[in-house]
């Protein structure tokens, strides 16, 4: 605690000593570490405004300091702003012609107004007049041009060799996974990681970079190693914890992602979004009055929140509470009507409570406005299906047919095709459901029980168990 607070205090006391000089514009000298550590602070909360004062004031004094000029044009050019940051490192290069740190802002400054043959000139003159083809430094600035050149294969292999100078260095750490995510050099990026982890096993990032790759590739059990390996070596990492909780949940590890969301949530502190992951995880978990509990208390913290009354609503409705989910659904609905797993959610219910004609009301706006996601139109067809709704049943086929797909509308589809009395038909549609996607077949069970039962269909199931194995 003490290591923290010490620096916070001299923060505060060099804030106060300089309003103070410059409000009575007294004129006493100043160190430079102290100017510079204000103008670091400002930068970090982005108040670049202040930063700018600082360093015009510390200007005065200190005339040639490069060091100055040069946060001076990076804030500059992070203000889109690069004539002017020019304009100053001109000023500075007067001073200090070989600095080649001015001349590397020089290029980055070419860069973002796109003049990039400029940049790429200034770059090579610094090789050739400094022998500095390895610096890290001209490495990050070449990748930081290839990026805004979007050539984000020659990004990835300038950052490689920047890590490869400096396994270490944070901002290349930092860097590099845009390029890999953009390029799609995801077995690369895990040798890469994999080099500097053997360096340093106490890099968070590279952990956390290694994490991303391992699940760009669908090997999630290992991203999720990596990433909590990225969280335990800095627990400071709010998006490390946040990656990890988020994979877990994906991945239908609920006790897990639920141990990384409570801890982002004591750590890092809670807000209505991370309730909501909470709860979902409680969901799973089928722990429904401690979610309720929470969603509660969350209300009242954020009222217009619609995914808090969505998922009271799928409490109550596990719960069997009918009566209180179609409340908390209907909520959820009034702002956002356009959702459409709320949509799906009040359609279950309305069917369980045999309201028919408002169960087809929502299972069709479920569909319709989440219409690429083949789940609903499955569930809405099936509906119509068991309802003896065949003209419906066709159109919603017709429909689906041109904005989604999905082994599960394939099953719906070979339902109706048998129910319509077309046998062959719904062979045919049935192998190809099969091929796609086995487990989903009680689809077409439960829609055609008569054809699932006979000898037929065993037969089919049989050949398909076979080829599986």
């Amino acid at each position: 605690m003490s290591n923290k607070t010490k620096p916070d205090l001299m923060i505060s006391k060099l804030i106060q000593e300089f309003e103070h000089v410059n409000s009575n514009r007294t004129r006493i000298q100043w160190e430079e570490k102290a100017l510079l550590k204000l103008i670091n602070h400002y930068e970090r909360i982005n108040n670049f405004e202040k930063a700018l004062e600082v360093i015009d004031f510390a200007l005065l004094t200190f005339t040639v300091k490069s060091e100055f000029y040069l946060h001076k044009a990076q804030i500059l050019i992070a203000l889109q702003k690069p004539l002017a940051a020019i304009d100053i490192l001109e000023q500075a290069l007067k001073n200090n012609p070989q600095d080649s740190n001015l001349i590397l802002y020089k290029a980055k400054a070419f860069c973002t107004m796109g003049e990039f043959a400029t940049a790429l000139n200034l770059i090579e003159d610094i090789k050739r007049s400094q022998h500095k083809a390895d610096d890290v430094e001209i490495l990050l600035v070449e990748a930081f041009i290839q990026e805004s050149m979007k050539d984000y294969d020659q990004m990835f292999y300038k950052l490689q060799e920047a890590l490869k100078l400096n396994p270490n260095n944070t901002e290349a750490l930092e860097q590099i996974w845009i390029s890999v995510e953009i390029s799609k050099k995801f077995e690369e990026s895990i040798r890469l990681h994999k080099e500097l982890i053997d360096n340093n096993p106490y890099s968070y990032l590279a952990w956390y970079n290694l994490g991303h790759a391992y699940s760009c590739l669908g090997m999630y059990q290992q991203a999720l190693e990596a990433l909590d390996y990225s969280y335990l070596i800095n627990p400071h990492f709010e998006q490390a914890c946040m990656d990890c909780a988020e994979l877990a949940l994906q991945e239908n590890l609920f006790e897990k992602a639920l141990e990384y969301f409570t801890e982002a949530s004591e750590r890092f502190g809670e807000d209505s979004d991370l309730s909501v992951n909470i709860v979902e995880c409680l969901i799973k978990l089928k722990r429904f009055k401690e979610a309720k509990s929470k969603l509660h208390k969350a209300i009242t913290q954020d009222p217009y929140n619609d995914e808090l009354f969505y998922y009271l609503g799928e409490c109550y409705s596990e719960e069997k509470n009918w009566t209180k989910a179609i409340k908390y659904y209907k909520e959820s609905l009034e702002i956002d009507p356009e959702r459409e797993e709320f949509h799906f959610g009040i359609a279950k219910v309305f069917e369980m409570t045999g309201n028919l004609r408002k169960a087809e009301f929502h299972y069709r706006r479920a569909s319709y406005c989440g219409q690429e996601q083949s789940q609903y139109w499955a569930r809405y067809i099936s509906f119509l299906i068991k309802n003896n709704l065949p003209e419906k049943a066709q159109k919603a086929l017709l429909k689906s047919d041109k904005v989604s797909t999905g082994a599960d509308l394939l099953y719906c589809k070979a339902a109706f095709h048998y129910l319509q009395g077309d046998e062959k038909k719904t062979i045919s549609i049935l192998e190809e459901a099969l091929v796609d996607d086995f487990p989903q077949r009680h689809i077409f069970e439960e829609l055609a029980p008569e054809f699932a039962s006979g000898q037929l269909y065993t037969s089919m199931l049989k050949y398909f168990i076979a080829e599986i194995q």
